[in-house]
């Protein structure tokens, strides 16, 4: 029986075999090319099926393409481990969340790639405020771990926790898409990874930048 399109953003997906693998090819096309850049077509033939098998699934691309967002959203967020004690030593709480995201945005590209399409383009014909639903379960996940690290006082209690949550994603999107050539900067010469060049931003940020 075909998903619905209109579940709530905030259930979890529960996907048969079939439509889980369709959503798992269709989603690294959608991120490539973008909602009208990729037909049923260039699906199935990805899947290794008919459009036929596609429709059995899904009612119609729309639908393939949200649950597709709402796919990558949800594994996103399922992969976050809680952060073990032992993985703070002592360090920067704010370098230590940021640095787990942007480590999960360059093992999953496509997935993020995916999202980053709808946040800054966004697709004629898409529900935006449906969208938005579901890519705030992502942030606010980011935020509840916030709170969580001002509620046991390791981060000030006098900030608001989706500002800074904004602030850390906007940085790990910026060293996302541009570390192959912030790399070849000689001013960023002795940093050998993006993820040590943005702790190394983070940091200062946190120390602050001005004297007044």
């Amino acid at each position: 029986m075909p998903l619905s399109a209109t579940r709530s953003p905030a259930e979890p997906a529960v996907l048969s075999e079939g439509a889980r693998r369709i959503v798992c090819a269709a989603a690294p096309l959608f991120a490539a090319k973008g909602f009208s850049g990729v037909s049923i077509t260039d699906i199935a033939a990805a899947v290794g099926g008919s459009k036929a098998n596609i429709f059995h699934h899904f009612p119609n691309k729309k639908a393939l393409y949200i649950e597709a967002i709402r796919f990558v959203c949800q594994s996103l967020r399922s992969r976050l481990e809680p952060v073990a004690d032992a993985d703070r030593a002592g360090g920067n709480p704010l370098v230590m969340l940021a640095g787990r995201r942007l480590q999960q945005m360059f093992d999953e590209p496509d997935a993020v790639r995916l999202i980053l399409r709808e946040v800054f383009v966004g697709e004629k014909g898409i529900d935006r405020s449906l969208v938005a639903e579901i890519l705030q379960q992502n942030f606010g996940q980011f935020v509840g771990e916030l709170r969580d690290e001002q509620r046991a006082g390791r981060v000030r209690r006098d900030i608001d926790p989706a500002l800074v949550a904004i602030t850390i994603l906007a940085l790990n999107n910026f060293f996302f898409r541009t570390w192959k050539i912030l790399a070849r900067f000689e001013e960023f010469a002795g940093y050998d990874t993006p993820q040590a060049c943005a702790a190394a931003a983070l940091e200062t940020l946190s120390k602050g930048l001005t004297n007044v």
